[in-house]
């Protein structure tokens, strides 16, 4: 797969979770998840047009502080809400976005292995 469209991939699932955390927030934010869930779907929502952005951050490849900021939200989503529902439990959602949240990582991961070849 190309590191053009590894960054589309990204960009789409994303915006994607984005909008599932929100969704999940306003539909089924008990036990105090409705804070966590519309935080890190903003974030994501955010992180989505950072990637789309490619701007002029000083590296060779321009979104690689954008790929990287997005590994660690994914990262820390995936710790927190990880940790939340293994505590606490949830809806069936909550693991379906843990999922996302690996594929993101994974892609990232990916991306950024082929373009500091690349270099």
């Amino acid at each position: 797969m190309k590191a053009r469209t590894l960054r589309h991939l990204i960009i789409g699932l994303l915006m994607a979770t984005g909008i599932f955390h929100l969704a999940v927030a306003l539909l089924d934010g008990g036990d105090g998840r409705a804070l966590g869930l519309t935080a890190f779907g903003l974030i994501y929502i955010g992180l989505s047009f950072y990637v789309r952005s490619d701007v002029k951050d000083g590296s060779k490849n321009h979104s690689r502080n954008a790929i990287i900021a997005t590994l660690i939200a994914c990262a820390a989503g995936l710790g927190l809400g990880g940790a939340h529902y293994l505590q606490n439990g949830g809806p069936m959602a909550l693991p379906i976005m843990f999922l996302i949240d690996i594929v993101i990582i994974a892609a990232g991961g990916w991306w950024l292995m082929k373009t500091t070849a690349k270099s």
